[in-house]
């Protein structure tokens, strides 16, 4: 609270007028009353004022330390407001940030002779007397400031009843602050305390509230709109009552007028003008799930009482990003409804009628900056309204084939190179006996490549066979996964439950060339004034090689341009931005997942049903979730710079291959035959293709091979896929 005692706001001032005479008879019943009056309000005060002590009475001194509960705020990337986090809005502020003609409106209204009472306007009460007799009934009141302000500050003992026991309290409550602090230390206790609706308290949060203005921007006409609202703030509030609000604040305006703060032309044009309001927070709530999990955060380090301490949290919030999740996340849902991609046979929630919440098709996306891990996006559910549990940050799910690209970065760790057969001619028979269902059922020659690109089952078995399902976990825990994963052949294929915004932070490795960076939902907070009372670093380690993390991202980008990803980019993604990522689909298609990155952001998103059921017939990651993932990524690169694809390692080399043998390719090689694939060095094929050379030799090859492919090949049963 603002000290200084010589600043003086300017004071409305009243005009004298000629009093009405009043016939004889009412001045003499006016006379009884005021004399009535005045002697119980003696007697009151003596009878009630030796009671006002302790802790029955509220000590005026300790307003010293005026220091509210203000509501802590929320700052999106672009330092906007995004939210209040407590049911009281209040921003306080010192009375030199308060213009003189936004005090003075106050003053002008409620109080014109505020500098010159001790507290207790005894004019105003004679005024208020005569009028209420008037009026037989009690319609005007005669709360100065100084009054309001200890109803507001010590309302436990001074309640809104009218009793005269209540107001004689008032009264002197009111004559001990005007004692114990200067006019302007009290004025501006008012002005921070005031309550002014939709949940406002004090001059600075309605301002921006209402006009996304601080306090010392508002004109006359919005200072006359909020000096309008402490007599009756819901019957006046701009949004709810219009009219009404208008009509109030010319009142105001012409008081403002009277007092000379504004001139009669100023008056007039303020007048005439509308209201122009901002969209209230609550219009503006595109990330209820990303404000609640903020929210929890904040608790869980300074406490329940974070929400009041008015402290400004400063997050990485992505706006635009939020607003399309949100939608292509609800949009996609409504249409798996309707039955677009495939039979639906779940309850419609789409529409709005919904005769259990917990049985609605589900849905999160969550997206991370890939350099210091802030959370851009977050949503949680298809509506905060009607489901407030956080499934990014708080299920735990099955990752189905979206967990492989653990498998595949342990298995490039340990030296296996891409061209390495796992299904076809020269690939390693099972050992373990565990052959999942697969709907890859051919026996053509899949790599590893090809195998994440089909999302192969029986490939992956086989090559978590040749690593070691417990180095797979290992990998998948040093990338943050914090779930328990069990040391199971069917971990291979995403039999373990994992928290989404951990598997796309686990993501972000392989975008960052083998660091990952973990999420970061809080940049910093802030106190009231300014001071920096708790920063997040930016949490990263090194999990993977440079090498593995770029070979792994080349294997999930033909995921995304030819592989089960590919409608990431017939959502709307072009071809010109890097894209990786790998779909999910578990056991009956109930969770369908999409998880990828392009050099600068990491997502995921997933879509199920929390009591875990069927989505659709047919359905899956690729054609549930990567859909959603391409159209937000769509939005977010529409009219930015397109980020560079990720280069090699120096020790990793491109080789042309032949894809018929797998060897080096040459000049006899078919140019369809021949791709370029990547390498560690010294991984790479050492012989050149014999199965195209001409000669003795290149017969003698081609013999063998089709020997190996008539009584080595082997063939797998045609069953649904269980997880791809």
């Amino acid at each position: 609270m603002a000290q200084g005692r010589k600043r003086r706001v300017p004071v409305p001032r009243s005009k004298k007028g000629s009093a009405r005479r009043s016939g004889a008879w009412i001045g003499t019943v006016l006379l009884i009353l005021l004399i009535a009056g005045a002697t119980a309000a003696a007697a009151g005060a003596y009878a009630l004022w030796p009671r006002c002590s302790g802790a029955e009475c509220p000590d005026v001194s300790s307003l010293r330390d005026y220091s509210p509960p203000q509501a802590t705020r929320v700052f999106d990337g672009s330092g906007e407001i995004v939210a209040h986090l407590a049911p009281e809005r209040r921003i306080v502020v010192p009375l030199e940030r308060i213009p003189g003609h936004v005090a003075g409106a106050f003053l002008a209204v409620e109080d014109k002779r505020f500098f010159q009472h001790n507290g207790v306007d005894y004019r105003r009460v004679v005024g208020a007397a005569v009028r209420n007799v008037q009026a037989f009934g009690f319609d005007e009141g005669f709360s100065t400031i100084t009054m309001q302000l200890a109803r507001n500050v010590f309302p436990e003992q001074l309640t809104r009843a009218k009793t005269l026991r209540r107001k004689v309290w008032e009264v002197f409550i009111a004559r001990q602050m005007e004692q114990e602090f200067a006019k302007d230390e009290i004025l501006e206790m008012y002005l921070n305390q005031i309550y002014l609706g939709d949940g406002f308290y004090g001059v600075e949060a309605a301002a921006q509230g209402y006009f996304g203005k601080t306090a010392a921007e508002l004109d006359a006409g919005e200072a006359a709109v909020l000096a309008a609202l402490p007599k009756a703030p819901n019957d006046y509030n701009p949004r709810t009552n219009p009219i009404d609000a208008v009509n109030r604040r010319n009142i105001v305006l012409g008081l403002m007028r009277d007092a000379s703060l504004i001139s009669a032309a100023e008056a007039g044009e303020a007048s005439a003008e509308p209201i122009a309001l901002v969209t209230p927070l609550e219009g503006r709530g595109e990330a209820p799930y990303f404000i609640a999990a903020v929210r929890r955060e904040l608790r869980a380090r300074f406490g329940e009482t974070a929400e009041t301490e008015g402290f400004r949290v400063y997050t990485a919030l992505d706006r635009g990003m939020q607003r399309e999740a949100t939608r292509a996340l609800r949009d996609q849902l409504a249409a798996v409804e309707r039955g677009e991609l495939g039979t639906y046979r779940g309850p419609t929630c789409a529409t709005g009628e919904i005769e259990d919440p917990a049985e609605c098709l589900q849905g999160m996306f969550v997206a991370l900056d890939n350099s210091t891990g802030n959370v851009l996006a977050l949503v949680g559910g298809r509506d905060f309204n009607i489901s407030q549990f956080d499934r990014a940050t708080q299920a735990q799910r099955q990752a189905g084939s979206a967990f492989k690209p653990f498998l595949f970065a342990t298995a490039l760790a340990a030296g296996i190179p891409i061209t390495t057969p796992l299904l076809g001619p020269g690939a390693a028979d099972y050992e373990g006996g565990y052959q999942p269902a697969d709907h890859v059922a051919s026996d053509a020659p899949v790599d590893l490549r090809e195998a994440l690109r089909l999302s192969s089952n029986r490939a992956a078995v086989v090559l978590g066979e040749q690593v070691g399902v417990n180095n797979v976990v290992r990998t998948a825990k040093d990338m943050g996964l914090s779930t328990s994963i069990q040391d199971y052949p069917s971990t291979l294929l995403g039999a373990a439950e994992v928290v989404p915004i951990e598997m796309v932070s686990a993501f972000t490795a392989f975008a960052n060339g083998g660091t990952v960076v973990h999420p970061r939902l809080i940049q910093r907070v802030e106190d009231s004034q300014g001071r920096v009372v708790w920063e997040q670093r930016v949490q990263a380690e090194n999990v993977l090689s440079p090498e593995v993390a770029f070979l792994t991202t080349s294997l999930m980008q033909d995921v995304v341009d030819r592989g089960t990803g590919s409608r990431v980019r017939t959502a709307g993604l072009p071809a010109i931005v890097p894209a990786a990522g790998k779909t999910g689909t578990t056991n009956d298609a109930a969770d369908a997942w999409f998880v990828g990155f392009t050099p600068e952001v990491s997502a995921g998103v997933w879509v199920g049903f929390d009591k875990r059921q069927r989505i659709t017939v047919g359905g899956g990651g690729g054609t549930v979730a990567a859909p959603i993932w391409g159209e937000v990524m769509a939005a977010f690169y529409e009219g930015r710079a397109v980020p560079a694809s990720w280069a090699p390692p120096a020790n990793v080399i491109a080789v042309s291959i032949d894809r018929s043998s797998g060897e080096l390719a040459t000049e006899s090689c078919p140019p369809e035959s021949i791709y370029t694939e990547w390498f560690l060095i010294g991984t790479e094929p050492q012989n050149y293709c014999a199965l195209h050379s001409t000669g003795i030799d290149g017969w003698v090859d081609r013999g063998f091979r089709q020997l190996g492919e008539i009584f080595g090949g082997r063939r797998g049963r045609r069953e649904e896929a269980e997880q791809f």
